[in-house]
């Protein structure tokens, strides 16, 4: 049986890498689904390839770091589909500075889009979520939440960040029916990574070898991997799980 049937999901960054496996995942279980995204193009395309192959699903353009945006895209995936019981916030951007080389700027980018993003759609989702309880929220954290590699700085605060708003969030609607988690991904082979390993002169054996190195499972993964943990910790199987960060990285933060 589907795990999602007859619930509504909101998902942001939802065009690609994790977002988009989480979106075409959660449609498979029966999900709505709204998704929504700065690449308006891809993010037709995903709709219009999950739609043709019978999907209930709408894309939304829109930037989270905007308050005003991130809230109506979660009021248009409640309007379109008549409700909202799930929301995951996964839209994020990497910067690469120490933080003397951070400007007040670079601050505001990835502060606004990693951290005040997750804020300003949750704020918005959780009265419907509470009206539809029980309800979920899933924030996609990162190992960077605890670990470091070096001129990550800005990227890992945001992403520790994370699992202080998840833990906070879990406490303080826990009596709404609503659960709070976070998945924290390890090496994941995304487009992010491509262009990135492509503006570094990296190849993608490199990236592999590098991520055999670094994991318990010796391999980087997938990001049908990570959807697959959202699925989890979104549906009513993991209805006693509130609070936690589940680490989705073959075994790299045990080494």
């Amino acid at each position: 049986m589907a795990r999602l049937n007859g619930k509504v999901a909101a998902v942001t960054g939802g065009a690609s890498g994790i977002g988009e496996a989480t979106v075409r995942r959660f449609v498979t279980e029966g999900a709505k689904v709204a998704f929504a995204d700065r690449d308006v193009e891809r993010g037709k395309r995903v709709a219009a390839e999950i739609a043709a192959s019978g999907g209930q699903v709408i894309f939304v353009e829109a930037h989270m770091e905007r308050e005003v945006e991130a809230a109506d895209f979660v009021r248009q995936a409640a309007q379109r589909f008549g409700r909202l019981d799930i929301l995951v916030n996964n839209a994020g951007v990497r910067l690469y500075h120490t933080v003397e080389e951070a400007s007040a700027e670079s601050w505001d980018e990835i502060l606004g889009v990693n951290l005040k993003g997750y804020a300003f759609c949750a704020k918005a989702a959780i009265p419907l979520l509470r009206q539809a309880a029980p309800g979920s929220i899933v924030n996609v954290a990162s190992v960077r939440s605890v670990t470091s590699i070096g001129k990550t700085t800005q990227y890992d605060t945001t992403k520790a960040a994370v699992a202080g708003l998840t833990r906070g969030m879990a406490a303080d609607h826990a009596a709404d029916g609503i659960r709070v988690n976070a998945v924290c991904p390890g090496p994941i082979y995304t487009p992010f990574h491509e262009k990135r390993n492509q503006a570094v002169g990296r190849t993608f054996d490199q990236y592999r070898d590098d991520a055999a190195k670094g994991t318990l499972l010796r391999r980087h993964g997938t990001p049908d991997e990570v959807a697959a943990c959202i699925l989890f910790l979104a549906s009513d199987d993991a209805s006693y799980v509130t609070g936690t960060l589940l680490f989705v990285d073959g075994g790299y933060t045990a080494m």
